[in-house]
């Protein structure tokens, strides 16, 4: 089995499933990483994919996942029966959904793994924010789509990150964490300049006060995960290691009837 992250709070809903993979899981005694490469052999990334979903108590075999291009496009998920492949074409770095029993994830080794769930409405979101998602404003894209899909508030909205790079250990130069300084007056929360115009960025804090502006209360924004290049002996991180695995990040509805 693998011993998966959670997010308190979400895992005090009702109805409601979620968890990111590590690095690792063991399997008769043996220690045997998981997710290898999203690039590598597809029959080994099938079989850590039934593992995964085998370690949240879900009987399906399939997720679905977008193509993660890094950008601020929302996927909405509409129909149960649409293929797992197409939906995998598409180019988009969040999806959104309102259908039971449909599990939904984002692939990351550093990015942020953002859970938007909506308890009033039973509809979630989950967002893969790299450092150009987040300039893009993927995280408010994604509040804005569940806003317009399904009549989301968001104040009603409950957020949470899971395991990304921290402010400890993500250094940009100037020109990469300019756009950060400008995109919040929040910015001296979350970047600390050292010497020679190197910046370092917190990459989940970025997007808990884009949240904020975006209407969810701060309460509700949970940022608390562990860093992936801190603790790389538990979760990929592509700033430590270069070629590396994924973390996968699920989210997934269950009926309330």
């Amino acid at each position: 089995m693998a011993a998966l992250f959670f997010i308190d709070v979400l895992k005090k809903q009702h109805s409601f499933v979620h968890g990111t993979s590590p690095r690792c899981h063991v399997k008769n005694g043996v220690r045997k990483p998981l997710f290898c490469s999203d690039k590598g052999d597809e029959k080994l990334f099938l079989e850590d994919q039934i593992v995964f979903l085998h370690s949240l108590k879900i009987v399906t075999k399939v997720f679905f996942r977008v193509t993660q291009v890094h950008g601020n496009h929302v996927y909405v998920l509409k129909d149960s029966s649409i293929p797992v492949s197409e939906v995998g074409m598409c180019e988009a770095d969040a999806i959104i959904t309102h259908i039971p029993d449909c599990p939904i994830v984002v692939l990351t080794a550093d990015c942020v793994p953002i859970i938007i769930y909506d308890p009033i409405k039973h509809v979630v979101g989950i967002v893969h924010a790299g450092r150009l998602g987040t300039q893009k404003r993927i995280f408010t894209n994604t509040v804005e789509a569940l806003s317009r899909e399904y009549g989301s508030k968001p104040k009603n909205l409950i957020v949470g990150m899971g395991p990304a790079i921290r402010g400890c250990c993500y250094e940009l130069d100037e020109p990469c964490a300019l756009p950060f300084i400008k995109k919040s007056p929040f910015s001296s929360e979350f970047i600390n300049k050292i010497e020679g115009n190197k910046f370092f960025v917190d990459l989940p804090k970025v997007n808990r006060f884009e949240g904020y502006e975006a209407g969810i209360l701060m309460k509700n924004i949970y940022t608390d995960g562990p860093c992936t290049s801190c603790e790389n002996d538990r979760w990929y991180s592509y700033r430590r290691e270069g070629k590396t695995g994924r973390l996968i990040t699920l989210a997934m509805l269950q009926s309330r009837e």
